[in-house]
């Protein structure tokens, strides 16, 4: 029997992390919305192509939102790519002028947004983690991810990742 309650009682423990992390997630998510959606009124998620959309789903991402500690502070924050206008072009180039990534990071202190605008890519966006090595092809440096990184990319074509440094998201070409 004391088995079994110890069982139960890390069971319901581990049950209840997940729901307080995933609730977590939720709110920051719904933080994040309410607040791109003060600066832009008529902000949706961008359509993604067919090709796009498979290989998110068989990485298991969304290519509109990606979850990664982006300010190396340990906690989850999120990204999410969309598109401004009541009718943005869909096609390029004229789509990047309409893309922006949303990026919500969440402090301490509350949720702090960033948008990161004029998009080197715009048909997806997913986590580039932490500790990953990287060729940046616009200065010719090799260097390693210090934070998780938001990667924009051109499906099977060209790449950037924002990386957060010193209060603003600097953008490595690490993919051409």
């Amino acid at each position: 029997m004391m088995r079994f309650l110890m069982g139960f009682s890390l069971a319901l423990a581990t049950s209840t992390l997940c729901l307080r992390a995933e609730t977590n997630q939720e709110r920051l998510l719904h933080t994040c919305e309410a607040r791109i959606a003060a600066k832009f009124k008529q902000w949706r998620f961008p359509p993604v192509t067919a090709a796009v959309a498979a290989f998110a789903k068989n990485r298991h991402q969304n290519p509109t939102v990606t979850v990664g500690d982006f300010d190396g502070n340990g906690r989850k924050d999120v990204a999410l790519l969309i598109q401004d206008g009541s009718a943005p072009d869909p096609n390029y180039p004229n789509r990047l002028d309409s893309l922006h990534i949303a990026v919500c990071l969440d402090k301490k202190t509350g949720v702090e947004l960033y948008f990161i605008d004029k998009l080197y890519c715009g048909d997806g966006i997913m986590r580039a983690p932490k500790g990953k090595s990287y060729y940046d092809f616009n200065t010719e440096k090799k260097g390693v991810y210090l934070f998780d990184g938001v990667s924009a990319y051109c499906f099977e074509q060209a790449g950037a990742t924002y990386e957060f440094d010193n209060g603003a998201f600097r953008q490595i070409v690490d993919s051409d």
